[in-house]
C-alpha cells in the first residue's frame, strides 16, 4: 500500500476512534450529571416541605401548611405524595386533602406504581415536632432523563458527524501535504540518480517545518552533487590533458629514435633526444607525485614530523635551488629576513614543499627582468609570516577566490606561459599544508602589478599548534 492511503487510512481511523471515544466519554458525563441533577431537584422538594413545615409551627399556621402541600403535587409533575405527620402518626398535611386529620395507620395501601420515598424530621430546636416526607414516580423520571438523554445523543451525534467529516477531510488534506513533497523529492532524487539536476521543488524549501527543512537539505545536495560532478569532470579532463602532453612526447622521441637507429644517431642528436625524454618523465612523476599528495591529504594520510625549525635556514636553501633557473629568466631576487625571527614548529619537509611550489609559481608567472622578493616575519606572537612577493602580471579579484581550488588555473597567465603549464594542484596542497600546521595562507594581488602569496606558521612552543592534524576535506581523489 503506498503512502498516501495508508497515512490518510490511519489518520482517518484516529479522528474517527477519537470523535468516538469523546462522544461516549461525554454521553456518559451527561447521564451521570442529569441523575445527580434529578436527585438534588428532589431533595430540594424535601428541604422546602420541611422548612414550610418549620415555619407553620412557629406561627401556628397549619392552613399554610396545608395549602403548601396541596400545590406541590401541581409544581412537581413527579411528584406521588407530600405528607407531614406528627410523632403520634397524625396527618397534619397531605397533598390528599381527605386524608389529613387521619392517621399513618388507617392510610390507604401505598399507590401501585414505583415510587421514592423521601424522608426528613421536621424540628424546633432540638425538638422534633413532626417527620416530612414526598414520595416521586421513579418511572417519571426516568422517562424525562431518557427524554433529555435522546435530545442530547440527537445533538451530540450531529456534532460527532461534523467533526468527523471535519476531520476526515482534514486528514486527507494532511495526508496530501506530507506526501505530495514526498512524491516530489523521490521524482528529484530519480533525476539525480540519472544525473538530471534540472528539477524545481517549488515553494518546498520556503516551508518552516520539517519538510521545508528537507527540501532545503536535498538542494543543498543536488547543488554540491552538481559542483562535484563538474569537479570530476574537470579532473578527468586536467588528468587527461596533463597525462597525454608528456606521454605523447616521449612516444614521439621514442619513435625517432627507432627510425634514426638504422642510420646512426649523432651524440649531440642522443643527448637532445634524453634531455626532453627526461623533461617529460619528470613532469609526469611531478604530476603523479602532486596527485598522491592530494589524495593523502584528502584521506588524513598524511602526519606531520614536527621539530623546533628555523624557517629562515629553509628560505635560504630554496633560493640556491632555484638559482639557475632564476638566471636562465633574468629575474632578480631579494631576501628580507629580520635579525631575529622566532623558530616555528613544523614539519621541515613540508614547508620545504609549500615555500618551493610558491616560489615555482612566482618564477613561472613572472616576465624577464622582473624581481622575486621573499619575506620572512613575525606575526604577532603566535607565528611566523612567509611571503613571496612578483613583479608578474597579477590576478584578478574573481579569480582569487578559487586559485587554491583542485585543477584551477587562472586562464589569461595559463596562456601566457610558455612551456610547460603546471598541474593545478600545487596551490591546493599548498593550502592543505599550511593548514595541518594550523596556519593559514592567503594572497594580495593586483592585475599588472604583481602578487603576493603568504602563509604563516605556529611560532615554536605557541598556545595554536594543534594537538593533532586537522580532519580531512572529501574530495575527486
Amino acid at each position: 500500500m503506498k503512502l498516501f492511503p495508508k497515512l490518510s487510512l490511519t489518520v482517518a481511523a484516529l479522528v474517527t476512534g477519537t470523535t468516538v471515544g469523546l462522544t461516549l466519554a461525554f454521553y456518559v458525563m451527561e447521564e451521570r450529571s442529569i441523575a445527580r441533577q434529578a436527585d438534588s431537584e428532589r431533595r430540594l422538594v424535601l428541604q422546602n416541605l420541611v422548612h414550610m413545615a418549620q415555619e407553620s409551627f412557629l406561627t401556628n399556621d397549619d392552613l399554610l401548611l396545608v395549602k403548601y402541600t396541596g400545590l406541590l403535587a401541581k409544581w412537581n409533575p413527579a411528584l406521588v405524595s407530600a405528607s407531614v405527620v406528627s410523632p403520634a402518626g397524625d396527618i397534619i398535611a397531605h397533598s390528599e386533602p381527605q386524608r389529613i386529620g387521619t392517621t399513618q395507620t388507617a392510610a390507604p395501601a401505598a399507590p401501585t406504581m414505583e415510587t421514592l420515598v423521601l424522608s426528613g424530621p421536621v424540628q424546633i430546636g432540638s425538638h422534633w415536632i413532626a417527620t416530612a416526607s414526598v414520595g416521586f414516580s421513579e418511572r417519571y423520571y426516568a422517562e424525562a432523563v431518557h427524554a433529555q438523554l435522546e435530545a442530547i445523543q440527537r445533538r451530540m451525534t450531529q456534532v460527532a458527524l461534523l467533526s468527523l467529516g471535519a476531520g476526515l477531510i482534514i486528514s486527507f488534506v494532511l495526508a496530501l501535504s506530507w506526501t505530495r513533497p514526498i512524491e516530489r523529492l523521490a521524482g528529484a532524487a530519480g533525476r539525480i540518480g540519472q544525473g538530471r539536476y534540472d528539477f524545481d521543488l517549488g515553494a518546498l524549501p520556503r516551508r518552516r517545518d520539517e519538510v521545508g527543512a528537507l527540501s532545503k537539505a536535498f538542494q543543498t545536495m543536488a547543488e554540491q552533487l552538481q559542483q562535484l560532478d563538474a569537479m570530476k569532470e574537470d579532473f578527468v579532463s586536467a588528468v587527461t590533458h596533463e597525462l597525454r602532453s608528456p606521454l605523447g612526447a616521449i612516444e614521439s622521441y621514442l619513435n625517432l629514435i627507432g627510425e634514426e637507429l638504422r642510420e646512426g644517431i649523432p651524440v649531440e642528436t642522443w643527448r637532445g633526444y634524453l634531455d626532453r625524454l627526461r623533461v617529460n618523465t619528470q613532469r609526469l612523476t611531478r604530476f603523479v607525485n602532486d596527485l598522491l599528495d592530494v589524495a593523502a591529504i584528502e584521506r588524513g594520510k598524511i602526519t606531520l614530523e614536527r621539530q623546533r625549525l628555523n624557517i629562515a635556514f629553509v628560505i635560504q636553501d630554496v633560493l640556491t635551488l632555484f638559482n639557475a633557473k632564476l638566471q636562465e629568466k633574468n629575474l632578480r631576487s631579494r631576501v628580507e629576513i629580520p635579525a631575529s625571527v622566532p623558530e616555528v614548529f613544523a614539519d621541515p619537509e613540508k614547508i620545504r614543499q609549500v615555500i618551493v611550489n610558491l616560489l615555482s609559481n612566482a618564477i613561472k608567472f613572472t616576465p624577464a627582468g622582473g624581481t622575486i622578493t621573499l619575506q620572512l616575519s613575525a606575526a604577532g606572537r603566535a607565528g611566523v609570516r612567509v611571503a613571496v612577493q612578483d613583479t608578474g602580471m597579477g590576478i584578478a579579484a574573481e579569480d582569487q577566490e578559487k586559485i587554491f581550488n583542485k585543477f584551477e588555473q587562472v586562464k589569461s597567465a595559463r596562456q601566457a606561459v610558455k612551456g610547460p603549464k603546471g598541474t593545478g594542484l600545487g596551490l591546493t596542497i599548498c593550502k592543505s599544508l599550511v593548514e595541518l600546521h594550523g596556519g593559514c595562507i592567503g594572497l594580495t594581488s593586483e592585475p599588472g602589478k604583481g602578487s603576493t602569496f603568504f602563509f604563516t606558521v605556529p611560532a615554536a612552543g605557541a598556545d595554536a599548534v594543534p594537538a593533532s592534524p586537522a580532519p580531512a576535506k572529501r574530495g575527486l581523489l
